[in-house]
């Protein structure tokens, strides 16, 4: 697929928007289960739509091979470099990372309720939406002010950290699976279709005890640490040999209002170990492999491989035969081909890269929508999506011997084998599935009577038994827990006022953002040969500068002229070890272009990207 390029506020990506960047060089997108999801372009600057290339722009990508394609949000545009252009852009759903959200909580609630209210309550308009197939309800806090992105996922209290499950990210829709992934009886063999294959395993996360604490404060600010009285807690099984210990502060693991007692303390630590398996290594496997359905003399293979899957690996020589996950995938748009995927575990953690901002929030009153606006919306949905197809292809799939056809066949491709999306319709049932011929089927229609869904939108529904955790309003402001026998009724819902709020929004997970300025003590352009200055390197972390932090070996001064041997030779010299250079007459022949890269002294490889 060729990538597409649209202006900042785009809502709809059913158009080709500015244009389709067909000079593109490479796009790869990079997927991690419950991690971070981004497309890197290569452009370059003799394209067509160079000039429209700006940041907050979207370009719309095909992320993987069964996934629609999805919308990227560009972040970062590099300085043209042999007259290309590096794009960094970020999947729309970080856009959730600054819309606010007020303080909230509430008694046991299910998570698809919680959500709802939050996304409604939000202090920034917006057009997400959010599922999920969990229905215990528990209890559920916004502490404080926050991001919704917060709130999803990436820290203590989050919807990840109460429920678990895995995140599906489709454009403006938030999913919440259980399981997000299949296993679809794939293959990944020696000899047969694996092409690379990597083998890690990290032990910087493994521990053999655990020494909980925590810091209660009395009303005149002294503060007193509660630890346990044995101290540390053993882990019972762990694969280190050398004792390590991991020191933990549980105090935001209880409410404000809880007193933290040794008990408490221990109970806490105790289910702390019980749901995270500090005493085994995180094994990955990072490998690349062939697609088979998409060779021709494997037509009959049906098989698809996507985040969150479980696949079966077979490297006869190295004895390995194992069932793992996927928990990263980077796809070639362009030839539509997996370049990698990495196999294994991983932390359940939101990433995101959000600079600190201190933002004022208007008041927001929302309007709830009623059931007759749903229902009308749905049907307006369902019409657009059905009267608006013209492509697709219909196909009668008949029995190789007899000729005889026993099954209807609706797809987005002429062949079975090539088909993502599917409509299916047999004396069994009729079903559709997003990962080809083979399903899963997600939605169904069965013969015995069954009817499977995930949401279902109905202006009358007439039964026997209905059986449910929750019913709830549209809008989650009116509801009947059956399970805890909770009936909360409103007549509307409102989000609450917040004046002059200047909280900063939680960085999910910390992460560095450098970028390096040069600086001439003398101007950047010199005439008749009278050159003197020096050029100097500062480094900035966000909008810190921590030049002084650096090692000098970090910085690596080249020059770029008509003369690449004389660049050669001048680059040779100053290789590395200061942080400013002098420059004068004798380093310019004519013209000469100074740049300057941060690198790490260990690998060697750029720290700016």
């Amino acid at each position: 697929m060729i990538p597409v390029l649209y202006k900042a506020d785009t809502t709809n990506f059913d158009t080709f928007g500015i244009g389709a960047l067909s000079d593109t060089i490479s796009c790869e997108v990079t997927e991690e289960r419950n991690g971070s999801y981004e497309c890197v372009v290569k452009y370059p600057i003799t394209g067509m739509f160079y000039s429209e290339i700006k940041r907050e722009r979207i370009i719309k990508a095909k992320p993987n091979d069964t996934s629609s394609p999805q919308a990227f949000r560009i972040y970062r545009v590099t300085t043209p470099l042999n007259g290309i252009v590096k794009i960094y852009a970020q999947h729309i759903s970080y856009d959730l990372a600054a819309i606010a959200t007020p303080q909230w909580e509430s008694t046991p609630i299910t998570p698809q309720l919680a959500i709802e209210t939050v996304f409604n309550n939000a202090l920034t308009p917006h057009h997400f939406t959010f599922k999920t197939d969990y229905t215990e309800a528990k209890e559920f806090t916004v502490s404080k002010p926050k991001s919704l992105r917060a709130v999803l996922g990436g820290e203590e209290g989050s919807v990840l950290s109460k429920w678990g499950g895995e995140y599906e990210w489709d454009n403006f829709q938030v999913i919440h699976h259980q399981g997000r992934g299949h296993n679809n009886g794939v293959v990944i063999e020696y000899g047969k279709n694996l092409t690379k294959f990597e083998h890690d395993s990290d032990i910087s996360d493994v521990y053999t005890d655990l020494l909980p604490y925590a810091v209660i404060e009395d009303e005149e600010g002294n503060e007193t640490v509660i630890t346990l009285e044995e101290q540390i807690l053993p882990i019972s099984k762990t694969t280190l040999s050398q004792r390590k210990t991991l020191i933990k502060d549980f105090t935001d693991s209880f409410d404000m209002d809880t007193v933290i007692t040794e008990d408490l303390l221990r109970e806490k630590a105790q289910n702390y170990l019980a749901n995270n398996p500090l005493g085994v290594e995180t094994p990955t496997l990072t490998i690349s492999f062939e697609a088979l359905w998409k060779q021709p003399e494997y037509a009959a293979v049906l098989e698809r491989v996507s985040l969150c899957d479980t696949v079966t690996v077979r490297h006869s020589e190295l004895g390995i035969s194992e069932h793992v996950k996927v928990i990263q995938t980077k796809y070639d748009t362009l030839a539509e081909k997996y370049v990698s995927i990495t196999l294994g575990s991983a932390k359940a953690s939101l990433l995101s890269t959000i600079s600190d901002t201190t933002q004022s929030v208007d008041n927001v009153a929302q309007k709830v929508d009623r059931f007759p606006s749903l229902m009308q919306s749905a049907i307006n949905s369902a019409t657009k999506l059905i009267t608006g197809q013209k492509g697709g292809y219909v196909v009668l799939h008949g029995d190789n011997e007899t000729g005889q056809p026993y099954e209807l066949l609706v797809l987005d491709s002429p062949n079975i084998e090539d088909a993502v999306n599917v409509w299916r319709w047999n004396v069994g049932g009729l079903g559709f599935s997003s990962n080809g011929y083979n399903g899963p089927y997600e939605t169904a229609i069965t013969a015995d009577g069954q009817i499977v869904a995930d949401f279902i939108t109905s202006g009358s529904l007439v039964a026997n038994i209905i059986k449910a955790g929750v019913l709830s309003s549209q809008d989650g402001s009116s509801y009947w827990n059956l399970e805890t026998g909770e009936v909360v009724l409103r007549a509307y819902a409102t989000t609450e006022t917040v004046e002059e709020t200047n909280s900063r929004i939680d960085v999910i997970e910390e992460q560095k953002m450098l970028r390096l300025v040069i600086t001439s003590t003398n101007g950047n352009i010199f005439k008749n040969g009278n050159i003197q200055t020096t050029l100097e390197a500062a480094v900035f972390s966000w909008d810190e500068n921590i030049t002084d932090t650096l090692d000098p070996n970090q910085f690596i001064w080249t020059r770029v002229s008509d003369d690449a041997a004389a660049d050669a030779e001048w680059n040779a010299k100053h290789f590395g070890g200061t942080k400013s250079i002098e420059i004068t007459k004798e380093d310019v022949k004519v013209r000469a272009t100074f740049f300057c890269d941060l690198i790490d002294t260990t690998t060697r490889n750029s720290l700016l990207g």
